[in-house]
């Protein structure tokens, strides 16, 4: 959560709690993080639908990032697999997927101008709350 704190605040969503949160040390007690997070959330104004993942939450801030073209799509991938992982949000994973498939993208039938289309239209599917329109089934099929 601290790192994840962190991102939002490169990516310009700022709050004095999500400040404090972002300066915590990374072995720091969820007793200490837990508030943390739901008052920069309560700050921020953050919906609470995602309040329930924090994980989509940081999500939904590096892919508002890579919209706005600060990050590349693999950069956004990579972030996803560090920082969500594969125990993460399931709704997370496709991103997870895509970082897997770029390490995988010379020896596959895709490109990576197909990954960057993808990664394009799973991005904005994820933001505006349509379903996955399933791009990286192909990768978990190998």
């Amino acid at each position: 959560m601290v790192d994840a704190a962190a991102d939002c605040i490169v990516a310009d969503v700022d709050s004095p709690a999500l400040r404090e949160l972002a300066g915590e040390s990374l072995r720091e007690s969820r007793f200490i993080l837990d508030p943390l997070v739901d008052q920069a959330l309560d700050e921020l104004g953050v919906d609470r639908v995602i309040v329930a993942s924090p994980q989509r939450a940081a999500l939904t801030a590096v892919l508002k990032r890579y919209a706005r073209g600060e990050l590349t799509a693999a950069a956004a991938a990579q972030w996803a697999h560090r920082y969500i992982g594969r125990n993460g949000d399931a709704a997370c994973q496709i991103f997870v997927d895509f970082d897997d498939m770029h390490d995988t993208v010379n020896y596959a039938s895709y490109t990576v101008a197909d990954l960057d289309e993808w990664m394009a239209e799973e991005s904005d599917a994820f933001l505006v709350g349509r379903a996955s329109p399933g791009r990286t089934c192909m990768w978990r099929r190998v």
